[in-house]
């Protein structure tokens, strides 16, 4: 499978209005992660995410801003004219000594999870940020286990600094961070 995807750097060309159309970011989560009193504990909490028309046009308007304004840099991972994966790093260096930068978004379309896409997105990631020269990618992941599972697997831990402002933006999310070697 993933020999027949083609991974990319995205440029406003490839921005289209209908660019998710066929993006499928359902995720039924089951358990969580949760910070009680500064603790990350596992609970038992349902809740489904599934993007409508409105939220992907919004995250298709992030990825032009973010282009066009040299904001920070998208991937995209194609399947047959499709595209079925993205990641996105920003370039806003920040932390108490400029060591850290975003990545801002790392999704997979439902029928093409698993199969090695979203690694790939993010080894593309650190790649990106190892060349623009910073210490660490700062990650709000999504506090699903198979999330943060997944982060763990790429040898991330949790974020040494807390951004405040992303914290605010995504209060359920955990810190994590990647460290550069």
């Amino acid at each position: 499978m993933l020999e027949n995807v083609d991974f990319r750097e995205l440029s406003i060309e490839d921005i289209s209005i209908n660019l998710l159309d066929n993006f499928n970011r359902y995720q039924k989560v089951i358990k969580c992660w949760g910070n009680k009193e500064g603790i990350w504990t596992l609970m038992d909490e349902e809740y489904v995410v599934d993007w409508d028309k409105n939220k992907k046009q919004s995250v298709i308007k992030t990825f032009s801003d973010i282009i066009e304004k040299k904001k920070g840099y998208v991937f995209g991972a194609y399947f047959e004219e499709n595209l079925i994966g993205f990641s996105v790093l920003l370039n806003n260096k920040f932390g108490s000594m400029g060591q850290y930068i975003q990545l801002k978004f790392l999704h997979v379309s439902l029928d093409y999870r698993h199969k090695g896409i979203r690694r790939k997105l993010f080894k593309l990631i650190i790649k990106k940020a190892e060349d623009i020269g910073v210490e660490k990618v700062y990650i709000s992941a999504n506090d699903s286990v198979d999330t943060i599972k997944f982060y763990f697997s790429m040898g991330c831990k949790d974020a040494f600094e807390i951004n405040r402002e992303i914290a605010k933006e995504e209060p359920y999310d955990r810190p994590l961070e990647y460290k550069i070697e």
